[in-house]
């Protein structure tokens, strides 16, 4: 007894009604005018930002004349000869491999559009990786889901719903990377810092100082002042206190304290040591420290055997300020040696019983 014909495994008909030319031209026509873009208001884009573009791109169009070809390859066995053909049997999965590769090409697409509109309203050098990263994973999902549902007809709402079980199993279990994800695109929203800033993060684990390398869905990165990298959880960053030393343009404040003898001539210490970090127009002379705000000095303190003198001076690069400490500080006492003005010692006095 002969079995019943089975359904093929790809409808025919269901591939042929979604594979049509006049997406396939769109996205070729979109992937194009991503390059237009590129080339026309990009054009001043910083060396690393060329790089990147041009590798994605790059990659964005080697998809796309794949996407060409398999489409080519279908169309091409859509023909009258080739129905009783062997080769027919093969229009449906060559279908299957044009609707997955448009997929793909419709992802990088909107990657690379996501790239270039924050490069352009971004003037740093790097756009945190997580928001290209959320964004290409929530599309590919998308994509997914209605690859399953369009070709396959697999309803997805049922399933989902059915392992609502498994689901809240697998979110107790990732809910530190969870936190970690939400708390960077929460930041990313309410923008604490950016690429490229210096911050210092205080919190339960501590203190961290350095600037932003990289903001990924998990942590972010930090160089500190020795070059170490410091990788903190994007959820210990958003329940931390964020102080950014590059946003707005605004001076850091930078102190300086000098132990002074008690007979020191406090006027005349105060026009020496602004005289060695200003010049007569209120011109800097020491590099790094601005001229506005000026160079102030205080004498704020008295102790044992010395006045307490607080330079306090500005400077703009945060990541430059342990040099800029050091021409200051070699700048000042090089002034006040000239001038015969020394600096007090430590002194040990030593009671007869």
């Amino acid at each position: 007894m002969k079995s019943a014909t089975r359904a093929p495994w790809l409808s025919p008909q269901r591939i042929d009604s979604l594979v049509q030319p006049e997406p396939l031209v769109l996205l070729v026509v979109s992937a194009a005018l991503l390059w237009v873009l590129y080339v026309a208001l990009l054009r001043g884009a910083s060396a690393e930002r060329h790089r990147i573009l041009r590798a994605g791109l790059g990659n964005l169009t080697v998809h796309v004349v794949a996407l060409v070809a398999l489409a080519s390859a279908y169309f091409g066995l859509d023909v009258t000869w080739l129905e009783h053909s062997a080769l027919a049997r093969l229009e449906p999965y060559v279908g299957l491999a044009v609707l997955i590769q448009g997929a793909t090409v419709l992802t990088k697409l909107l990657k690379m559009l996501a790239m270039e509109l924050l490069f352009l309203g971004h003037m740093r050098e790097f756009v945190p990786a997580l928001l290209i990263n959320t964004l290409t994973g929530a599309v590919a999902c998308i994509n997914t889901a209605w690859l399953a549902a369009a070709v396959f007809d697999l309803q997805l709402g049922p399933l989902l719903a059915t392992s609502a079980a498994a689901s809240l199993v697998l979110g107790l279990a990732a809910q530190d990377t969870l936190g970690n994800l939400f708390a960077g695109i929460a930041m990313q929203f309410d923008k604490p810092y950016e690429i490229g800033d210096w911050v210092e993060v205080t919190g339960a684990s501590g203190k961290f100082v350095g600037q932003v390398q990289d903001i990924t869905w998990r942590a972010t990165a930090l160089v500190g002042m020795a070059d170490e990298l410091i990788s903190i959880p994007n959820r210990v960053v958003g329940q931390s206190n964020i102080n950014n030393f590059s946003q707005r343009g605004v001076p850091v404040a930078r102190v300086l304290l000098l132990h002074l003898p008690l007979d020191a001539e406090l006027a005349r210490v105060r026009e020496i040591v602004l005289g060695a970090l200003q010049g007569a127009e209120g011109t800097a002379i020491v590099p790094g420290v601005v001229t506005t705000p000026q160079p102030k000095i205080f004498f704020s303190e008295l102790g044992d055997a010395w006045v307490v003198a607080k330079i306090l001076y500005w400077i703009d690069d945060y990541g430059q300020q342990l040099g800029i400490a050091d021409r200051v500080l070699t700048a000042v006492l090089s002034a006040l040696r000239q001038q015969g003005q020394a600096v007090a010692l430590p002194q040990l006095v030593v009671a007869k019983p």
